[in-house]
């Protein structure tokens, strides 16, 4: 007899929500919840340095989509880049997520608004170019209380004048804030398994009130279970319970420790069995 656990379930609920809702998109189009568009941070192509392009999803209010691992349903937008002969995209980076959904189901997303921005390398050597063309075809699930999935073609078009120019360079420098940094040379991170959890240790200055792990890859932690953090004399501790659906040890633990808005850092924790 076949039996499947509670996320096994959950998983293929939300696969079939999704093939309905791929079946509907004539009644449901995911654009009406969602937009699109391709845009540029510079105005020229610069000399030896990458093009800064992204992605910019605006979200009706109570609409995702998902982060690089989102969680315990839906997937992450997937990026097919159109370029020039001798150009080339480099991988999306991704700001900071929140958790979104409640009770048994946690996601990792965004809301509202959020720009996928990638690296275009290719430029020339000599002087500032006009930025080349370039289109991206994109697929993405939005979700509220269904999902929907959804595509586009977009073009990279020049903003009418200099105020929009200004609005896009604001809006890649919000992004870039966004963006989860390297640990701090003085920060140090362990990592210890035991049959039910993971306990990450950080030694951290100054002192934190409150901390949350965003796991890189799927399937590693519970996603809906409450982490326990806890101050230590030098730092602080952080509980999670193991997944389910985790069948063999992990050697690294990667992702993000998240302090606050603005205040993600990448961590990877070689794990010690205790």
């Amino acid at each position: 007899m076949l039996v499947l656990s509670r996320r096994s379930i959950l998983r293929f609920t939300v696969c079939a929500m999704l093939a309905f809702a791929e079946l509907s998109h004539a009644q449901s189009p995911a654009e009406t919840h969602i937009k699109l568009e391709l845009i540029s941070e510079q105005a020229t192509a610069p000399p030896g340095q990458p093009l800064r392009v992204g992605v910019l999803f605006r979200l009706e209010p109570g609409w995702h989509i998902y982060w690089q691992n989102p969680g315990d349903s839906g997937e992450p937008p997937k990026v097919q880049w159109g370029l020039p002969p001798g150009f080339t995209a480099g991988p999306i980076r991704w700001p900071q997520p929140i958790r979104l959904g409640s009770g048994s189901v946690i996601d990792y997303g965004y809301e509202g608004q959020v720009l996928l921005m990638a690296p275009i390398e290719g430029t020339s050597r000599g002087n500032a170019t006009s930025i080349p063309r370039m289109s991206a075809d994109v697929k993405y699930i939005v979700c509220r209380e269904v999902c929907i999935p959804g595509k586009a073609h977009l073009m990279l078009a020049a903003p009418a004048g200099a105020a929009d120019w200004a609005a896009w360079h604001a809006l890649f420098e919000q992004t870039r804030a966004q963006f989860p940094k390297p640990m701090p040379a003085s920060w140090k991170v362990t990592a210890a398994a035991d049959k039910e959890h993971f306990i990450l240790t950080m030694q951290a200055r100054p002192q934190v009130s409150s901390a949350s792990f965003f796991p890189l890859e799927p399937s590693q932690i519970e996603n809906s279970s409450a982490q326990d953090f806890a101050p230590t004399r030098t730092g602080f501790r952080l509980t999670m319970e193991k997944s389910e659906q985790l069948t063999k040890p992990i050697a690294i633990l990667r992702g993000l420790i998240v302090l606050g808005p603005g205040r993600a850092f990448e961590v990877a924790a070689p794990v010690v069995s205790q």
